[in-house]
């Protein structure tokens, strides 16, 4: 008997799709028919379940920032240090393997559209947001207890570690290779050890 898809599974999967769509060949492409080959389904199906291409889109992007979301407020086992457990979870956000270069792929596909597609903008700030709550909470973590939440140096510290991490990210999916991932690991454990050591 074959499997039965409900409802949100399957929007999930066409979502999906438009993901490796989008990493491959630019959101651009991810057309109906696209996505319906892409996933396996009749353009019908894929239309049944989002009324049009935009709604689509829509969804798949909120779908990433779902995902990312879930990731970063679970984050891994750390049996470390703090500073130990902080870099763990900074890596976390950075294409280091297969898995997250597809993801930061995606999501670079996704806010190149949201800078000419209002409709996609608020996702984009979403998860600008989301990035900046976890990086100005690893810059606390690392600063410790001396330093004050409203400091002026937490603020300086987390928008330096937000732009560092955007670098490494858009350096790592120019060069993905063992050497360029090994370098960026090592630029987050320098700078985690600076950050941690300046209090």
């Amino acid at each position: 008997m074959p499997k039965v898809i409900d409802g949100e599974e399957r929007r999930e999967r066409i979502a999906e799709a438009v993901w490796r769509i989008a990493a491959e060949q630019g959101l651009e492409r991810a057309t109906v028919r696209a996505v319906a080959a892409e996933c396996g389904l009749s353009t019908g199906s894929v239309q049944h379940a989002f009324r049009t291409q935009d709604d689509l889109k829509r969804f798949a992007m909120e779908l990433v920032v779902q995902r990312v979301t879930e990731r970063l407020e679970s984050p891994p086992a750390s049996s470390g240090s703090k500073r130990q457990a902080v870099v763990a979870l900074l890596l976390e956000t950075l294409p280091l393997d297969a898995a997250r270069e597809q993801e930061a792929r995606i999501w670079a596909a996704f806010s190149t559209a949201a800078l000419s597609d209002e409709s996609l903008a608020p996702y984009s700030r979403q998860m600008a947001a989301l990035l900046e709550r976890f990086c100005r909470a690893c810059a606390e973590e690392l600063l410790g207890a001396s330093v004050a939440p409203g400091a002026r140096m937490l603020d300086q510290e987390a928008l330096h570690l937000h732009a560092l991490l955007d670098g490494l990210t858009l350096a790592l999916l120019a060069d993905p290779t063992p050497e360029k991932r090994h370098q960026a690991m090592h630029v987050v454990e320098s700078y985690a050890e600076r950050l941690s050591q300046s209090t």
